[in-house]
């Protein structure tokens, strides 16, 4: 049947929430599905038994993670030939600034763009203020640009925007991509 795979890169862990539910959302379709962080060792893939592949990686400071842009730029060949899927986890996704929302599908757009690679599906959700998590100084440039936004600014909380429904509808958009290829794949005539 293959395996749904859902790498990811995350600084604060909201990236990793998201490409959780993301892949329990695949196992709920019926699909083999599991997460895999980009942060260290690089897993070994047998791309035989890869159906489907997900990527996703935050923003920070303009730039999605290193580690996702090489697994991209290395596995690009691996990606193209499958149907594949990119999210991109921001402040900026969810902000109430139509140029803010258009700045992050535009880093999204060109993350993909710069490794070669054109996904399925490109998606860009908003993350998490995690103030918990910041030092002092992030913690402040974090607050001001909260405050610039109309976001809450109390630093004794964090505080999450992610539109978990359009996860989900993501994830099945995904799940159908999968299960239609593999339907495909099945009747292809052998050559």
């Amino acid at each position: 049947m293959g395996s749904v795979p859902v790498f990811y890169a995350s600084t604060e862990g909201h990236t990793r929430r998201i490409a959780e539910q993301i892949a329990s959302t695949l196992r709920q379709q019926g699909l083999d599905s599991e997460v895999h962080g980009l942060s260290g060792e690089r897993l070994p893939l047998n791309w035989l038994n890869i159906r489907s592949v997900v990527l996703g990686a935050s923003i920070h400071a303009g730039r999605h993670q290193q580690a996702a842009g090489d697994f991209a730029r290395q596995e690009a060949r691996h990606l193209a030939i499958r149907p594949s899927a990119f999210f991109s986890v921001s402040l900026s996704a969810g902000s109430r600034n139509p140029a803010e929302v258009d700045a992050a599908r535009a880093l999204a757009t060109a993350f993909v763009r710069a490794a070669g690679w054109e996904p399925r599906r490109l998606a860009c959700f908003a993350g998490k203020l995690a103030y918990s998590q910041y030092g002092f100084l992030k913690r402040q440039a974090m607050r001001y640009i909260a405050w610039r936004e109309g976001a809450p600014t109390d630093a004794r909380g964090d505080y999450e925007f992610t539109d978990w429904n359009a996860v989900r509808q993501f994830a099945l958009d995904i799940a159908r991509d999968a299960q239609e290829d593999g339907r495909s794949a099945e009747i292809r005539p052998a050559v």
